[in-house]
C-alpha cells in the first residue's frame, strides 16, 4: 500500500485545482471591454449567465482535483474532464461572440441612464461598431477561464491515466500466500515419525493366526 502511494503522481489533480482555480476566479474579472471614443465601458463575466457557468465548473475541478489527490479515479477524472471541456467551450464562444455580448450588456446598461429602449440603443452601438467607431477588445478575465477549462481538461485526462494505471497494477498483483503454519500442521500430523522414538498414537497389532483346519480321516479300504 505504501509503494503505490509512493509511486502516485499527483500531476492531473494539480493541474485540476490550478485549472478551476483561473476558471472561478476569471469568471469574476472584466471579460472584454468596449470603447466609444473616450467613454468606456467594460463587461464582467457574472454581468451574464456564461460567468456563473464557469464560476460553478472551475469550482467543480477544484473540487475534482482535491479528491484526485486522495484517491485517483476514473469517475473523478471523468467530472474534470467534462468541467474543463465546458469551460473552455463557453469561454471560447464568448471569445468568438464578444462583440455582441458586449454590445448586449452595454445597451442595457446605458438605456434606463439615456431613457431610451434597449433595442434602439443596441442598434446605435451596432452601427459605430460597423463603422469602426466602436471597439471591442478581450480582456484577461475571459483568457483567464479559456486556460483554466484547458488545464482542467489536460489535469482530468491525467488524471484519469493515473488512475487506470494503478487500478491495472492493482489488479496484476499476485494474492497473499497461505499461511505456512496450516501447511506445516497438515503435513506433520499426515506424515508418520521417521525418527528413532516411536510415534506417541497407538499402533493396531496383526491378528493372531488361524488355526488349521484338522486332516481329514483316513479312507475305509474297499472290500
Amino acid at each position: 500500500m505504501e509503494t503505490s502511494t509512493t509511486r502516485r503522481a499527483p500531476i492531473g489533480a494539480i493541474l485540476l485545482l490550478i485549472g478551476g482555480a483561473l476558471a472561478a476566479i476569471g469568471s469574476f474579472l472584466t471579460w472584454a471591454d468596449v470603447r466609444v471614443g473616450d467613454v468606456s465601458a467594460s463587461a464582467k463575466g457574472l454581468d451574464g449567465s456564461d460567468g456563473y457557468i464557469t464560476l460553478v465548473l472551475g469550482v467543480v475541478a477544484i473540487l475534482a482535483g482535491i479528491v484526485a489527490l486522495r484517491a485517483p479515479k476514473r469517475a473523478i477524472a471523468v467530472v474534470g474532464i467534462i468541467a474543463g471541456v465546458v469551460i473552455m467551450g463557453v469561454g471560447i464562444y464568448d471569445a468568438t461572440t464578444a462583440e455582441d455580448s458586449v454590445l448586449d450588456s452595454v445597451a442595457e446598461d446605458v438605456a434606463p441612464s439615456l431613457g431610451a429602449p434597449v433595442d434602439q440603443v443596441r442598434n446605435v452601438l451596432q452601427q459605430q461598431a460597423d463603422s469602426g467607431q466602436l471597439n471591442v477588445s478581450l480582456q484577461v478575465g475571459l483568457y483567464a477561464v479559456i486556460a483554466g477549462g484547458a488545464l482542467a481538461l489536460v489535469g482530468g485526462v491525467i488524471a484519469a491515466a493515473t488512475a487506470k494505471r494503478e487500478e491495472a497494477t492493482d489488479a496484476a498483483m499476485p494474492g497473499a500466500d497461505p499461511p505456512m503454519t496450516n501447511s506445516t500442521t497438515s503435513t506433520v500430523a499426515t506424515t508418520p515419525s521417521a525418527g528413532p522414538w516411536p510415534s506417541s498414537s497407538p499402533v493396531a497389532e496383526p491378528p493372531p493366526p488361524t488355526a488349521a483346519p484338522p486332516p481329514p480321516p483316513p479312507a475305509a479300504p474297499p472290500e
